[in-house]
């Protein structure tokens, strides 16, 4: 349960930071806070897509090309969606791979976030998942402190 709950606490801190920076921080930019909230939300709801297609027995095409370009189309996806609606759809993508964490055994879901990426069980996904945000938040951070955002 300790990878859930880190898991959790890491995406309400981010979302805490989102929602803290003033306007002016979340302008649409090349790879500012708001491209990298969509960048998460891209792939937390990606997750939730290749779990549940797992459980149900149903094939997952995981997403195909580099993750630079992955990165480059979740991000155009984002442009006009408002910050707050970024912020809700990974509460609402995490609750739901919380969810499915809990009722069913992380150790038997296997997914590939991209195609020809390893195989990852859920159990393995969490906590690289909750680094990868954690090292956002952290860059994020440091930036607004130097006075970068």
């Amino acid at each position: 349960m300790k990878d859930l709950e880190r898991l959790t606490e890491t995406v309400d801190q981010f979302c805490q930071f989102i929602t803290a920076l003033p306007a002016s921080a979340l302008v649409e930019q090349d790879w500012g806070p708001k491209e990298v909230l969509a960048h998460l939300v891209y792939y937390h709801e990606l997750y939730v897509k290749l779990v549940e297609a797992f459980i149900a027995g149903v094939p997952a095409v995981p997403p195909k090309g580099r993750f630079q370009d992955l990165n480059a189309q979740a991000v155009a996806a984002s442009r006009g969606v408002t910050p707050v609606e970024l912020v809700e759809r990974l509460k609402k993508a995490n609750h739901r791979l919380v969810e499915l964490y809990q009722r069913h055994n992380p150790r038997k879901i296997s997914v590939e976030i991209k195609a020809g990426a390893k195989l990852r069980t859920l159990a393995e996904l969490i906590p690289e998942v909750e680094a990868h945000i954690r090292n956002h938040l952290r860059k994020l951070s440091k930036n607004l402190k130097e006075g970068l955002l």
